[in-house]
């Protein structure tokens, strides 16, 4: 009897979050599968290119989250019209949404264009800066099509249009992967480029990404119904100023976790040229149980968005709940995974076997750190989906600027624990927002 009293209270909402979140997770899942293609092609290419990548790779992980974050502010505000069935009012939304999304791509092109400068003195391993510096160039130019990428899919998830998503990446994604195999190792009369010509490869996949978007939100019938609102409003600073507001502490939450990352991987390359291409591999292999959380935390921000748009609470702390549990149990079975499997799933990367050996022995630090970040993003985007988003700003200082950022180098260095006190050093920040977030969201939501 309490089974299916649960059951009809919460069933509908596991639904209607695993219906959203299973397109959000086979496009993720194909992102994944071309980090790991990444990784271990310039893994077995060489240590080196591994290590250099791994540094721009984490540089541009912050851009790349901090554009996410940003657009991450369309959920809230077009899911909410979207409930409420006017399309004219979509569109406009639509429009001024990308508007504000534009301006602030340029920012972060202009500052991590400006960062290159600086790559010389972060105290990184000499051998590799050869490396690093012409495929940064090549990466910075690949944020153009990624933020536009980023507009165009989170408006296209607020509409609840998941399936768009999935196959637009599975099929960037397959690119991706052809073409680093014919770039870095010069196959099919293709010049050999090593990392540069990973770097090419992810360039040409994300521009393709971004015209499929573009093509379909023009020519498919599902998207005329918002072509009036997108072409005939006016966009004002205005306008931009007002979406700015929803959108920019999002994007800031985003930006101050995934800077500790970074600050992380600058710790690690002073452990050495080894560490760096260990940590690399960990991030991959993290990412698979990431990606499978933020799909359910993205799902299930859409459902919250549109049941905070009808005004009803009770459906709303309803999805929440359900939501954290869907997650918690794809997180643990991904921590088993890495458990059990880490060992052969490292050895995929690369053959340097003191990469291997520094890898395997981060799998337990690795898996825990997973907990804390699911408890965190479930509940940040739980409050993305309701719009109270002040709030996580105030919770990210405290979360990873006020403990992450001195915990993680006091582990590292003054405990002597090396690359396993930067992992316990994500956990113990992680979860600390995650406990924060939930509980703003709760306060709020009462």
């Amino acid at each position: 009897m309490l089974v299916n009293g649960y059951w009809h209270r919460y069933g509908q909402h596991y639904r209607a979050i695993a219906k959203l979140s299973g397109p959000i997770m086979v496009a993720q899942l194909g992102t994944i599968v071309t980090g790991f293609a990444d990784t271990m092609m310039v893994g077995h290419y060489n240590t080196p290119s591994l290590a250099a990548g791994s540094l721009v790779t984490t540089v541009f992980n912050l851009v790349i989250l901090l554009s996410l974050g940003f657009s991450y502010g369309i959920t809230p505000l077009v899911g909410a019209l979207a409930s409420q069935g006017d399309n004219r009012k979509v569109g406009t939304m639509m429009r001024h949404v990308a508007a504000a999304n534009v301006v602030f791509g340029l920012v972060l092109m202009l500052a991590s264009g400006a960062f290159y400068f600086a790559l010389g003195h972060l105290g990184q391993p000499v051998e590799i800066m050869p490396l690093v510096r012409p495929y940064y160039i090549i990466i910075w130019l690949s944020m153009i099509p990624v933020i536009l990428t980023h507009i165009f899919r989170q408006s296209c998830d607020a509409v609840g249009d998941t399936q768009l998503g999935m196959w637009i990446f599975t099929a960037g994604n397959v690119l991706n992967i052809v073409g680093n195999y014919m770039l870095i190792f010069g196959k099919w009369g293709a010049p050999e480029l090593g990392l540069a010509g990973a770097g090419w490869s992810t360039l040409a996949a994300r521009c393709f990404m971004a015209v499929a978007y573009v093509a379909a939100m023009l020519l498919t019938s599902r998207y005329k119904a918002y072509h009036e609102g997108i072409a005939q409003s006016r966009t004002s600073w205005h306008d931009i100023a007002r979406v700015t507001r929803t959108s920019l502490p999002v994007a800031l939450q985003m930006g101050l976790e995934t800077g500790i990352f970074t600050f992380a991987m600058i710790l690690v390359g002073w452990m050495g040229t080894k560490s760096m291409a260990a940590y690399q591999i960990l991030l991959q292999v993290g990412t698979l149980g990431f990606m499978i959380y933020y799909a359910f935390g993205a799902g299930m921000a859409i459902k919250i968005a549109h049941y905070t748009g009808l005004g009803d609470k009770a459906a709303v702390s309803d999805a929440a709940h359900a939501g954290y549990r869907l997650t918690l149990a794809f997180t643990l079975l991904a921590c088993v995974i890495f458990i059990t499997t880490g060992r052969w799933i490292v050895a995929f990367f690369t053959a340097d076997r003191a990469v291997i050996a520094i890898a395997v022995s981060m799998l337990v630090p690795l898996s825990l750190y997973q907990l804390g970040d699911a408890t965190q993003v479930t509940y940040a985007n739980a409050l993305r989906g309701t719009g109270q988003v002040m709030s996580m700003l105030r919770v990210a200082v405290v979360a990873y600027l006020l403990i992450g950022l001195p915990v993680i180098p006091a582990l590292a260095f003054l405990a002597g624990l090396g690359l396993a006190g930067v992992y316990y050093g994500f956990f113990v920040a992680l979860l600390t927002a995650g406990i924060l977030f939930c509980r703003e969201f709760y306060r709020h939501l009462l």
